[in-house]
């Protein structure tokens, strides 16, 4: 009569758990922080895309970028600031593209450039 062994199953299970967690404890956090130790971005995501306000950050921790996605597209306002916090630019974006008004600011906070995009095309 035939006998069925399932040893080899075992042993496969076995291997995929520990290929599993030496793969898993050998995950860094690098490339998320500037070797100061100051996080770069914060940031959230929902099906591997880029969801929700993330934020980026100078080397001395001020807000560098922040903004919004919706299913990994910037949607929603935009600002950048210079290393100083001052504002230095501000858009708009619908469907990681360029919609609505775009502009852009001095150190003390006037505009110096306005624009209007659609579809990411400059309007006239």
């Amino acid at each position: 009569m035939y006998s069925y062994n399932s040893y080899h199953k075992i042993v496969v299970v076995v291997l995929v758990i520990f290929w599993a967690a030496f793969h898993f404890s050998q995950r860094t956090d690098e490339g998320l922080y500037y070797d100061n130790g100051q996080i770069k971005q914060t940031g959230g995501t929902k099906n591997a895309l880029n969801e929700g306000v993330w934020t980026w950050f100078h080397p001395d921790g001020t807000v560098q970028l922040q903004g919004a996605f919706l299913s990994g597209n910037r949607d929603g306002v935009w600002k950048k600031y210079d290393k100083e916090g001052n504002l230095s630019s501000k858009s708009t974006y619908l469907n990681n593209q360029l919609h609505g008004v775009y502009q852009e600011f001095d150190t003390e906070g006037n505009i110096t450039i306005t624009k209007s995009y659609k579809k990411d095309v400059l309007q006239k």
